[in-house]
């Protein structure tokens, strides 16, 4: 209990450069780690920027909503029935489409043909 050791601390050698090295050292990360918080500031307020942008001068639209006898969730609670054929197509929106079922060997699978117009390009 009574041993005595001889260094209670190691002794350190200097720094290389000594104290006005490693002064600089520190002031040069300082420098260092203060232009890569800046150019991450300057990236995180570019990308804001660029969102808020998109946001207000973006693409309107939700796109096209689908007919509510098409309602795959009420569907699949049994509140409306199902479709006969796999592939239909609301009666108002017929004019616009051509849709031919690809014949296969197996019914397991369903392919179709689908062509469209846009209904701007049919006046």
């Amino acid at each position: 209990m009574n041993e005595r050791r001889e260094r209670l601390f190691d002794v350190l050698e200097p720094p290389p450069g000594g104290l006005a090295g490693l002064r600089a050292r520190i002031e040069r990360d300082g420098r260092r780690r203060a232009r890569s918080r800046r150019a991450q500031i300057l990236a995180a307020a570019t990308l804001v920027a660029v969102l808020a942008g998109w946001s207000v001068f973006g693409p309107r639209g939700g796109g096209e909503q689908l007919a509510p006898q098409f309602d795959f969730a009420r569907m699949s609670l049994g509140q409306l029935p199902w479709p006969s054929e796999t592939l239909t197509v609301p009666e108002e929106r017929r004019g616009e489409f051509a849709i031919r079922r690809v014949s296969l060997p197996t019914d397991e699978v369903v392919f179709y043909l689908v062509g469209s117009v846009e209904p701007d390009h049919l006046q």
